[in-house]
This record gives C-alpha cells, structure tokens and sequence, in this order.
C-alpha cells in the first residue's frame, strides 16, 4: 500500500498575508498556497498532545499527513475540505527525505 493510497481527505494550504491600509497599519487576510491537496487527518493520542521539538514544548490536537510542499510552515492554516480551520503549530519533513510532511495541528474558531 502506497503512502497517497492513505490520504482520503483533502485540504487547502493558507498563509497570512499582510496589506498596507493606507493609514500606517495592515490588514491582515488568508491567500491560498495550495489547493485541494491529499492529505489524512488524525487526533493526536494522549502521549503525542505535548511534543518536544528541537527543545520546545508544542501543544497540538490533532496531525495532517500529506506528500511534501516546499513552502509550508508554522503559522499557516489548513482548512479541510468539510470546512475545519486548523492553525500550524509545528511541520515535520519525516526523514528528512522530502517525500511526506506531518503537520501537528490545532483547531481555530475562525
């Protein structure tokens, strides 16, 4: 069984994007960086809820698996395709290998 076999959901990749008003501030939006990408959502069990990363404390609910795209990081959004917005606590290239990312994730009210 391949690797995309396993991704049966998908989702989009957003990033914040912040625009001069005019009047010394920013408007701040969310601009697609991918589209309708596969991916597989999961919750994270009761072990993986505290991660340490690179001698950081990451509090995350839940992981995204999807196929490696340059470009994504913490602080980006993915919203799955029943409409679910997660912000991007924490990227893992697994491997290091440039084939699969895991993206530990949490649930947003906007």
């Amino acid at each position: 069984m391949s690797f995309r076999s396993l991704l049966n959901n998908t989702c989009n990749i957003k990033q914040r994007v912040d625009t001069a008003d005019g009047q010394g501030g920013y408007t701040s939006t969310w601009s697609i960086l991918y589209r309708r990408i596969p991916c597989r959502f999961n919750a994270l069990t009761a072990d993986e809820m505290t991660i340490l990363y690179d001698k950081q404390n990451i509090q995350a609910d839940y992981k995204l698996f999807l196929e490696y795209r340059s470009g994504i990081k913490e602080g980006n959004r993915a919203v799955l395709s029943n409409g679910r917005i997660f912000d991007v606590v924490l990227v893992m290239n697994w491997d290091e290998a440039n084939r699969m990312l895991k993206l530990a994730i949490t649930e947003t009210d906007k």
